[in-house]
């Protein structure tokens, strides 16, 4: 089973990405009104699947940083004008950082012999 929930990272992160620029697309279209509820719903979205993806994720560090960035979420909502690219070119960014991250290799713990 955890091999497969190393395969299913792949599509989760995509999905996840897709979430991210959904949102930033959506922001660029909102009246600023509508930017408040956006972000609102869309860091409910984030938070959820995070949680049910949670065996996709290499560690609880990886998972509490993407869940973390629910915070992004609110934060994104209170800016009312979300006009040109920069934001899409901060979801690739956060998207390569954690694919970096994942590829990573996995420190081994060091064990001490004991000599008699």
């Amino acid at each position: 089973m955890k091999h497969l929930d190393k395969l299913a990272w792949y599509p989760v992160s995509l999905y996840l990405l897709g979430l991210y620029l959904t949102y930033f697309h959506l922001l660029n279209l909102a009246d600023p009104e509508q930017v408040r509820f956006l972000g609102a719903g869309f860091a409910t979205a984030w938070l959820v699947s995070c949680f049910v993806f949670q065996s996709c994720f290499r560690n609880r560090f990886e998972f509490s940083i993407h869940t973390l960035l629910t915070i992004d979420f609110c934060l994104e909502s209170l800016v009312s004008d979300h006009t040109g690219l920069g934001f899409y070119f901060c979801a690739a960014g956060f998207w390569l950082v954690f694919l970096v991250y994942h590829h990573l290799p996995v420190r081994k713990p060091v064990v001490a012999c004991k000599s008699n």
